[in-house]
């Protein structure tokens, strides 16, 4: 009778230990799960704030070129359709190839206003990495927004630090003013965080220089 005991007991004991276990797993994944809901809902809700943006300075630079010149702004338009042509991808991270072929698209696009003073140059050898979309395009959206001077070329590079696994931006335009963040870079480090906890930071404001820190981006190849 001492061993049935003994034995019951160890039975309810384990029950109870089995069930606990069970009811925390359980209230883990459906943490888990308001939390991945919560980040796609907050993601697609900071992505339906880029097409406007981009739109919005896009429509406003053919505005310009309908009275200056009809032929550059039906080109224009066209871009304009190839860049948001290409930029459907629903993921939130894309291959760096991708997006670097986007910044390549907008850049021809804003060449068209601007007469082909704005060059990009990307190291030889970048890595197979995913990055957030529209992060770069982003950043030389900036560069060109507040650094173009009329008279001069405005030089963009990109290059990438693996020790970092960061990508580095720079261009020779007007020094930085501010290293308060308009929208677009808001925006840019709000995805960043949420998609790879990490971040971005300005490093040079006379030579305006943009850091940005992949964290596990590459982690997180299902975004």
């Amino acid at each position: 009778t001492h061993h049935i005991e003994i034995a019951v007991a160890i039975g309810l004991l384990t029950y109870m230990v089995g069930a606990l276990l069970y009811r925390f797993v359980k209230m883990r994944n459906e943490k888990d799960e308001v939390d991945h809901h919560y980040v796609q809902s907050r993601l697609r809700s900071l992505e339906t704030q880029l097409n406007p943006h981009f739109l919005f300075n896009a429509l406003n630079s053919i505005a310009e070129l309908i009275h200056q010149d009809p032929n550059k702004a039906e080109t224009a338009i066209l871009k304009v359709s190839t860049f948001l042509r290409n930029t459907m991808d629903e993921k939130a991270l894309i291959p760096l190839h991708n997006e670097l072929r986007n910044v390549r698209d907008y850049i021809e696009l804003e060449n068209i206003r601007f007469s082909g003073k704005i060059h990009m140059h990307v190291e030889d050898v970048m890595p197979k990495i995913q990055v957030p979309k529209f992060s770069i395009q982003l950043l030389v959206e900036n560069a060109i927004k507040h650094g173009f001077i009329e008279k001069n070329i405005l030089e963009i590079s990109l290059s990438y630090e693996k020790n970092q696994n960061a990508l580095i931006l720079k261009n020779n335009g007007n020094a930085m003013h501010s290293t308060s963040f308009g929208t677009g870079l808001t925006n840019l480090a709000q995805r960043l965080k949420l998609l790879c906890k990490g971040n971005i930071e300005i490093s040079n404001q006379e030579t305006p220089t943009f850091i940005i820190y992949l964290g596990d981006c590459n982690e997180n190849t299902h975004c």
